[in-house]
């Protein structure tokens, strides 16, 4: 005979377990950009280096050890989580001109990180895409197999191991593949679409990779699977500049692409930006229906040019709690190197910026949630702007923000193409100017 306060013991019991095992976590690390010449011809600084910190330089790209610990930090991260897999989202190569550069020391230095992940996480399912930075000549990427993917894939191929997906890397550097848990991957090559590519300009559907996806989407749809996607260059407009990354043409057919497979896609993960960020997808109805989450990279590397300088930003990497049956995104770590104090102490120095649900005043980090945040964002007197603005650059340095930066980061949340998002950087700093204080110049 079973007593109802024990029978009620058992199934609460029951239902924490199922809950425990129903949540997950995955990685999500980006843009290495491994510098091998640190210290001696500091190929990728964009400023003058009196004193070569261990652990890297703000002017420069990532050297050995910095990716090395951060490799270390990643693995230490997961001892007391249940991870699953790893999102790598490329740009492994140095920022320098082609004339540095060849396909052998690109696959070399792709080669050596690639062997660094798998003896640091042999186990672990890691789903890789490339960067800009990865091809040579720089970005160039072809609508058609070459000898980067060719050589790239015999590394890749346990993580692959599908033949039939191997085909579509070999072809144009995307595949799928499902998680042990059942949720789709679809990693894309969105270097295709990147307006510093002049090889696909002026193509429709390079590699054939949107045709591929509406395929992949229509059969995922059918069968009730979840989707993730992964890629590098994400859609959408920059906050630093206020311009798409894609040609416009490849923005509209990407974006109608993925609204039009809104009701299966859990989320959308990306790089390049070297910050913190995120991008919200809409119905026609205004109500947030995705969310791309652009993780901060690995390199301090900042930019540097004619009209602007970028600002300092530690080395970063984060991880994602999710619901392994629904796919619905529950929570993001996010873990930064102090940098400096790193140099100083000579040891790496890791700390996390925030946790998403403590940190956002958000109960996860669904489309709704996501668009709460933002929302809030609008003020730039809020403090939920002042945290973006921390959060940004991994803690590094909070620059100056003015009111069209305040709207170019907004907008960067809320629009995806770019009329939309000229429209919403006038209405932004129209209601900026209404307010009676703050840290507007």
């Amino acid at each position: 005979m079973v007593f109802p306060h024990v029978y009620l013991v058992l199934v609460l019991t029951i239902t924490r377990t199922s809950l425990c095992v129903s949540e997950g976590w995955f990685l999500h690390v980006t843009d290495f950009h491994w510098d091998n010449t640190y210290t001696n011809r500091d190929l990728s600084c964009n400023g003058v280096v009196n004193t070569h910190g261990f652990y890297g330089d703000y002017w420069c790209d990532s050297p050995f050890s910095l990716i090395d610990v951060t490799i270390k930090a990643m693995k230490n991260a997961t001892i007391d989580k249940s991870v699953d897999f790893m999102l790598w989202t490329g740009d492994s190569i140095l920022h320098t001109g082609d004339e540095h550069l060849s396909i052998d020391n690109n696959i070399e230095m792709l080669t050596n990180l690639t062997n660094n992940l798998k003896q640091t996480f042999p186990t672990m399912d890691v789903y890789a895409t490339y960067g800009n930075h990865d091809y040579f000549p720089n970005g160039q990427y072809p609508p058609h197999n070459n000898e980067i993917y060719n050589r790239t894939l015999e590394h890749w191929r346990s993580w692959i191991n599908d033949s039939k997906q191997e085909d579509t890397f070999l072809k144009g550097a995307y595949y799928t593949l499902k998680t042990k848990y059942g949720i789709r991957i679809l990693a894309l090559n969105t270097n295709l679409y990147y307006t510093s590519d002049k090889v696909t300009a002026h193509m429709d559907d390079p590699a054939d990779q949107f045709v591929w996806m509406e395929n992949i989407l229509e059969k995922s749809r059918q069968n009730s699977e979840k989707v993730l996607i992964t890629g590098h260059v994400p859609p959408g407009v920059a906050p630093e500049g206020g311009k798409p990354w894609f040609y416009k043409h490849f923005n509209t057919r990407m974006v109608h692409i993925l609204q039009q497979y809104s009701d299966i896609i859990i989320g959308l993960h990306f790089g390049h930006e070297h910050a913190d960020t995120f991008r919200l997808f809409y119905d026609h109805s205004g109500q947030p229906t995705m969310t791309m989450y652009i993780a901060p990279s690995v390199t301090p590397w900042r930019y540097k040019n004619s009209v602007a300088t970028g600002p300092k930003h530690n080395p970063s990497f984060r991880m994602v709690k999710y619901d392994r049956v629904s796919g619905r995104h529950l929570d993001l770590v996010q873990y930064y190197m102090d940098l400096p104090e790193s140099n100083r102490q000579n040891k790496p120095v890791w700390k996390i910026a925030y946790t998403a649900t403590r940190d956002m005043g958000i109960s996860d980090i669904s489309p709704k949630s996501m668009d709460d945040f933002a929302t809030r964002t609008r003020n730039p007197n809020s403090q939920e702007f002042q945290n973006q603005l921390t959060w940004r650059n991994a803690k590094a340095e909070v620059m100056p923000c003015d009111a069209l930066c305040h709207s170019l980061i907004f907008c960067n949340f809320k629009k995806l193409h770019d009329h939309e998002f000229k429209l919403c950087l006038r209405d932004t700093q129209q209601y900026t100017a209404t307010l009676p204080f703050g840290r507007r110049k």
